[in-house]
């Protein structure tokens, strides 16, 4: 008996040890998963800025050929493209000199782009700082000196 129970005392300590190596295992593959879906959610939603200030940009310029927009973004009601809120920000500055931001967001809504004000605000903000438009003491945005030069009149 007494060997019996040293084979089997040193069965579990090989087991535990075993057991606590595939833990740790787990845990960082757990970690690692998780880390990589962090990752992949920063990458997806730095790409879908990236894609929407492109085709703002490519029709601010006059660049956008008819019919090469992504074929991920959302349809409008008539299946063509749904412009989106950074296109029609720059049309509606491309047109007025300087505007307030909720003089730009009625103005997107009147061309048909469903968005708050916050989210108007929200891309005024982001295209000043991608040097776009520029905001004047009065909390008025236009196209900046960099964004007219690129413009195809």
């Amino acid at each position: 008996m007494p060997d019996i129970d040293a084979s089997t005392l040193n069965f579990l300590a090989q087991l535990r040890t075993q057991t606590e190596a595939l833990r740790q295992g787990a845990e960082v593959a757990r970690r690692e998963r998780d880390e990589a879906a962090v990752r992949l959610a920063d990458l997806e939603t730095k790409l879908a800025d990236s894609t929407a200030t492109l085709r703002a940009l490519e029709v601010y310029t006059g660049e956008a050929a008819e019919g090469s927009a992504p074929t991920d973004s959302p349809a409008g009601p008539d299946g063509t493209q749904a412009q989106s809120i950074e296109e029609a920000i720059l049309r509606v500055l491309r047109e007025e000199e300087a505007l307030t931001p909720l003089e730009i967001a009625r103005t997107v809504e009147a061309l048909g782009v469903s968005s708050s004000a916050s989210s108007v605000r929200a891309r005024l903000s982001k295209l000043v700082k991608l040097g776009t438009l520029q905001r004047d003491g009065k909390s008025r945005y236009s196209v900046s000196k960099a964004g007219s030069g690129a413009t195809k009149d």
